[in-house]
């Protein structure tokens, strides 16, 4: 993705265990310097059908921050972002929302790195697969709101509008932490597999994306 404002890139890395794959280094948003990264893609892709994953590592704590937005206009969206009470929400928003997953769990760890995949499907008959989030290797689904896209359901993202890394395309809730082995797939729905592993102890290591975009 193009970058819009200067960021850095720092030694900042994502480990496994031995052997493993190691990712080198991590791409610093600091919202004080309202940092981000954007692309608007030429054509359209498959909205239907994708896999979004990211390595994401906390700086601030508190503050509504987008990860991923895919921007048409003032509030015509879709969006994955930790929300002010550090839950996670990924969700599309038109007049209302179309669709929203708010998670129970609380990602409040700045230590940590926070393996994030969205697996979006909406040709799927069943709703509750129209839409998965895994954390860490770990399907969530324990959520406080579980509102599921219709069927065949096509949203903003992989349309031909301005995608954001890092930022609400309102101009605000900028993302403060680090990003890393970003991916989006179009046109599959993925599987953890495809981009980590449970180590020995159980922990989630990276593995390198080696399948088709």
């Amino acid at each position: 993705m193009g970058v819009l404002n200067e960021n850095t890139i720092i030694g900042a890395s994502v480990a496994s265990a031995a052997g493993g794959y190691d990712i080198p280094n991590s791409l610093r948003f600091n919202d004080n310097d309202s940092a981000y990264l954007s692309r608007t893609p030429a054509s359209a892709g498959n909205r239907r059908t994708w896999t979004w994953s990211g390595w994401v590592k906390r700086g601030n704590l508190g503050t509504t921050q987008h990860i991923l937005e895919a921007y048409t206009a003032t509030d015509i969206e879709t969006f994955l972002r930790f929300s002010s009470d550090n839950t996670l929400r990924f969700a599309s928003y038109n007049s209302g929302y179309q669709f929203q997953l708010d998670t129970t769990a609380v990602y409040r760890d700045p230590s940590a790195h926070y393996h994030i995949i969205v697996v979006f499907d909406t040709t799927q008959a069943t709703s509750t697969d129209r839409i998965k989030l895994y954390v860490n290797g770990e399907q969530i689904t324990s959520l406080s709101i579980a509102s599921y896209p219709s069927l065949n359901f096509e949203a903003y993202i992989n349309n031909t509008y301005i995608h954001y890394l890092g930022k609400w395309g309102n101009g605000s809730r900028q993302f403060d932490g680090y990003l890393a082995e970003v991916n989006l797939i179009d046109g599959l729905a993925l599987t953890p597999d495809s981009f980590g592993e449970f180590g020995t102890y159980g922990e989630w290591k990276p593995l390198k994306y080696t399948g088709a975009y």
